[in-house]
Order: C-alpha cells, then sequence, then structure tokens
C-alpha cells in the first residue's frame, strides 16, 4: 500500500513538473498556415493561426503563462513571427501558381500585402514592455482572421480538387529564414527551460545542477531532465506531498494570472483593433497602396457597423472575429 502511494505521488509530481510553465522545445510538425491544416496531435507552443474556433481562447491562455518572463514573452513574440513569415511565403507561392494558372490573385495580394504590415508590428514588439502580453494576443488575433481571408478567398477562386492540389504543394515548406527561426527559438526555450528548473529547485529545496547542464548541452532530453528531477524528489520520502503541494500552488497560480491577463485584454479589444487599422491604413496612405488602403477602410467601416449593433449586448469574444473584411 506505501509503495503504491508513492507511486502515484511520484506520478503526480511527473504531471505538476511537466505543466510547470516549461516551453516544449518539439515544434508541431503542422506548423501554422495560410491553407487550412491539421493538428497531427503533437503538443506545440507555436502560435496557431490555422482555425479551431473551440480551442482559440484556452489555447491563448495556455501560451501566455511563460509570458510572466521577459525571456518567456521574447520566445512567445519569435515564435508568432515565426508562424507569420511562413504563411507569408506559403501565400506568396500560392499567388504565384494561381498567377501561372491565370487567376486574378489581385485580392490575394492586397491580404498579404496587410499581413506583412502585420509582421512588422510583430517585429517591433518589446517583450520587456508591460503591454507585451496585450500585443501579442492582439496581433496573434489579427494574424489569424488574415489567414482565414486569404484561405476563403483561395477557396472562392478554386474548385475543391485544385485547393487541395495546391494545398498539398504547399506542404512541408521551409528556407533558410525559417531554419534561423527554429534555431533562435529552441535556444531561448533552453534558456528559459534552465531558469524555470532552478525555479523549481527553490521549491523542492534541493538541486542538481548537473541535470541542468546536461539539458542544456543536449546530452538529456527535456522528459528525462522531469524524470531525472522527479527521482530527486522521491529521495525526500517525507517531503515529497508538500513539495507536490508547492508545485501544484505555483502553478495554479501561473494559471490564475494567466487567465487574469486575458480577461484584461478583451476589454477594449475593438477599440484596439481600431486603432490598429487607422495605423495601418496611414501606412498604406504613405505608400501609395490603394487597393490596401480601400480593403481597411472597409474593415474601419464594418467594424464600426458591427459595434454599433452589439452596443449593450455581451455578444462573442471580440478577439475572435469572423476574419471578414476583404474589401470584396
Amino acid at each position: 500500500m506505501k509503495k503504491m502511494k508513492n507511486i502515484i505521488i511520484i506520478l503526480m509530481l511527473l504531471i505538476s513538473i511537466s505543466s510547470l510553465a516549461l516551453a516544449e522545445e518539439v515544434e508541431n510538425t503542422e506548423e501554422p498556415e495560410i491553407d487550412e491544416s491539421q493538428n497531427d496531435g503533437n503538443e506545440t507552443e507555436d502560435p496557431e493561426l490555422n482555425e479551431t474556433d473551440d480551442l482559440e481562447e484556452s489555447e491563448t491562455e495556455e501560451e501566455i503563462e511563460i509570458m510572466n518572463d521577459n525571456l518567456g514573452s521574447e520566445i512567445r513574440l519569435l515564435q508568432l513571427e515565426k508562424a507569420i513569415t511562413k504563411n507569408l511565403l506559403k501565400g506568396e507561392m500560392t499567388v504565384n501558381v494561381l498567377q501561372g494558372l491565370n487567376y486574378n490573385t489581385t485580392d490575394l495580394e492586397v491580404i498579404l500585402d496587410e499581413f506583412k504590415l502585420v509582421l512588422e508590428e510583430v517585429k517591433a514588439a518589446d517583450p520587456n514592455a508591460s503591454d507585451a502580453v496585450q500585443i501579442f494576443v492582439d496581433l496573434k488575433s489579427d494574424a489569424r482572421n488574415l489567414t482565414k481571408q486569404f484561405r476563403e478567398t483561395v477557396k472562392d477562386l478554386l474548385s475543391d480538387i485544385k485547393y487541395k492540389e495546391i494545398k498539398e504543394q504547399m506542404k512541408n515548406i521551409t528556407n533558410g529564414e525559417l531554419e534561423k527561426y527554429t534555431k533562435n527559438i529552441q535556444r531561448k526555450i533552453k534558456q528559459f527551460n534552465r531558469n524555470q528548473i532552478h525555479k523549481l529547485y527553490g521549491l523542492i529545496g534541493d538541486g542538481n545542477n548537473s541535470f541542468v547542464n546536461q539539458y542544456m548541452n543536449g546530452t538529456i532530453s527535456q522528459y528525462q531532465l522531469k524524470m531525472q528531477i522527479s527521482k530527486m524528489v522521491n529521495h525526500k520520502m517525507k517531503d515529497k506531498m508538500q513539495i507536490y503541494k508547492n508545485i501544484k500552488a505555483e502553478k495554479i497560480q501561473c494559471k490564475d494570472n494567466a487567465s487574469k491577463k486575458f480577461e484584461n485584454i478583451t476589454n477594449n479589444f475593438e477599440l484596439r483593433q481600431q486603432e490598429r487599422l487607422q495605423r495601418r491604413l496611414e501606412n498604406a496612405n504613405n505608400t501609395g497602396n490603394e487597393k490596401l488602403m480601400e480593403k481597411i477602410q472597409n474593415m474601419i467601416e464594418n467594424n464600426k457597423n458591427k459595434q454599433g449593433k452589439n452596443k449593450g449586448s455581451n455578444g462573442n469574444n471580440p478577439l475572435y472575429g469572423n476574419g471578414k473584411g476583404t474589401g470584396k
């Protein structure tokens, strides 16, 4: 009975350690795409831009858990930057294919032009700023809506068969720039996890830097590191339950903080969205991009009309709009 109890406690510890705001190193093999992608079930820490309407809010809340830390904020913004860059690359290749088939791609090109503005805003975001989480959530929402606009516009142009053919051509695309993003992100994730493990050692009341050093130089995996820590806790026979409670309390606090931040971010979201659109309109005007100006102006007007209709009612979460507003 005592042995079984010890096993249960160790399992509880493993689960707790796994969820203590550690950033996963392995990126999803199905990265966020311009065209519709299916999640392969692997855990991912890249911001999802594909459509998962029933999971979007909870996924974003989980993502911002690590943004209590400046390095965590930097990781999330870099991952969003990489996801948008990949979407742009796929979008541009899709446009080239369609132009070769004599399709009119004007609307698609305008969407990509706005996507490029969003990418520049992500690059300019300061991970150390007090509003870094808000900026991440806002720009992720914009990127998701543009992804949806692009996909739906492509679908309007093509038959289902032709759409699937082009989608297949865009699968597993990569280039040197994306590889640089991947290596940089993985390096920062290791640094973040090293810091989190040292924090975990504080909760345990002990530490063994040899495990962390092995993890940093690639001798052991993240999972093996968690197992080593669990074994270390197992030797503290009298303290196991208290350590588990400490880790659980830390995790609950982290989740509560993320939930409160996300709830606060939803306030005035529509106003901030209009401000972002206004800035992009000015940018398009400065570059003489009339098609983009028309698209953004239509979105501003549509949002004003929608806000008027929704005034006084709860409505849906404003962070997850319908992605409309292509200006067509």
